[in-house]
């Protein structure tokens, strides 16, 4: 099986910050900064090269509105935003994702001074981000009115 759709389907454990029909974002689980977030479409298509149109322009859509978000609950100065096709790209999970990495200037905000890039955090941080970055999107699409925003 594969481990994203097993957390698609809720059978294995993901920190949901966005869901729609068809998309979903989730914490990364060996994030690379502070607010890493994988978005996914839910119909599995190994690599960005093997979905459709349609799904790569919706694709596109969610993962602004979600970056908008994580960039927004993080306090980020900037953003990653990023693919990897094949393995010697760096593709680990073959199901189409798209990477949203939080960047700063400087230092990380204090609320982040204990992260270590690249390794499971503890429950508490993906708890955490789970839920200030919920509270982005909602504050972001009040202020759109727009339903797409999950």
């Amino acid at each position: 099986m594969c481990l994203f759709c097993g957390i698609i389907n809720k059978e294995l454990e993901g920190f949901f910050i966005y869901e729609d029909n068809n998309y979903v974002a989730i914490l990364d689980k060996y994030p690379i900064s502070p607010g890493h977030t994988l978005v996914i479409p839910k119909k599995h298509f190994e690599n960005y090269l093997d979905a459709d149109d349609n799904t790569l322009s919706e694709l596109a859509k969610v993962v602004k509105i979600v970056s908008l978000g994580v960039k927004d609950a993080v306090k980020a100065d900037g953003l990653r935003i990023l693919t990897n096709i094949g393995e010697s790209a760096g593709q680990v999970i073959f199901h189409l994702h798209i990477h949203v990495i939080p960047t700063w200037e400087g230092d990380y905000p204090e609320l982040f001074k204990s992260f270590k890039p690249r390794r499971e955090q503890s429950k508490e941080y993906y708890e955490l981000l789970q839920k200030i970055i919920r509270e982005s999107i909602e504050k972001l699409k009040r202020k759109t009115g727009d339903d797409k925003w999950g």
